[in-house]
This record gives structure tokens, C-alpha cells and sequence, in this order.
């Protein structure tokens, strides 16, 4: 076994001295792309705009993980209309549904909260490493941090 290791260790040295030695990009790409020098310049206002959601915000399905990790996500953005995102994004994690997640009393980190990628993650007591009143706490700074997450309760969705 450690053999083995060490073959992929030494390939893998010779192959990152190759690519620094070698300029790291090769000059052989067809049509000059390399030369090129190609530069895309993308506004970020205007892919923002154009995923921002618009309307009734609605549930269109959820992942219910909660007997596997005390955990279970709403699909809540219009990418989600179509069961089969919602399906596949849960397959071998926990069940599908149509229906929204059980209320937690707890919250849930919302990511990419009014765009077409919304999603809410929500906490529960139950289930193996069930979620304390402490362990929110961190749940919820640590959602908070991620780009594009924020903490959020039932209460608050409903206002």
C-alpha cells in the first residue's frame, strides 16, 4: 500500500514540474485561442437582475432528511417548478416531496434567497445529531457567512 503512495506521489511531482516548467499552458491549441488572449467581461448587476425572482414566492417541493441528518430543504425558487431539479438534487440524501418541510421551530439558512435558486435548509431536533438551542446559535453564524445565506424563521417568511 505504501508503495503504491509513493508512485502517486512521484507521478504527480513530475507532473506539476512539467506543467511549471513547460509555461503551464500549451502553445499547440488550435485556431491561436492561447494568443488570443480572450477576456470576457460579465456584469454581475445584470446576471443579478436577471435570476432575481418576481411574484408570490412559493414552495415547489421539498427534500426531507430529517431521520438521516436533522435536516430538510424547500425548493423555493422557479428553477425548482420542475420535479425532477427537486428529485434529483435529493436522490440518495433523503425523500422528495411536493410538499413543504415540517415547521421548525428552530429556522433555516436561506441561500440565494429571492432568485430563482432559492432554497431553504431547515434544523430539527429530531433525527440523529439533532440540533440544540446551542448548536443553532452556530448553525446560524455559520449560514450567515456563506455568500448569498442569511438565517431566517417561519415567522419571518410569513410577514
Amino acid at each position: 500500500m505504501n508503495k503504491v503512495l509513493i508512485v502517486i506521489l512521484v507521478f504527480g511531482a513530475a507532473g506539476l514540474v512539467y506543467y511549471l516548467v513547460g509555461g503551464g499552458i500549451r502553445k499547440d491549441i488550435p485556431n491561436g485561442i492561447v494568443d488570443k488572449g480572450i477576456i470576457e467581461e460579465v456584469d454581475i448587476d445584470l446576471v443579478e437582475e436577471g435570476l432575481r425572482e418576481t411574484g408570490k414566492r412559493t414552495v415547489y417541493g421539498s427534500c426531507n432528511a430529517i431521520s438521516v441528518s436533522s435536516n430538510c430543504i424547500d425548493y423555493v425558487g422557479s428553477m425548482w417548478k420542475d420535479n425532477d431539479m427537486g428529485k434529483l438534487n435529493c436522490s440518495d440524501v433523503g425523500v422528495f416531496s411536493e410538499n413543504a418541510c415540517p415547521y421548525s421551530s428552530f429556522g433555516g439558512c436561506q441561500t440565494n434567497g429571492e432568485s430563482v435558486m432559492e432554497m431553504i435548509a431547515w434544523v430539527y431536533a429530531e433525527g440523529p445529531g439533532g440540533y440544540t438551542d446551542e448548536s443553532v446559535v452556530y448553525a446560524s453564524m455559520a449560514c450567515n457567512n456563506t455568500p448569498k445565506g442569511r438565517w431566517v424563521t417561519p415567522e419571518e417568511l410569513l410577514k
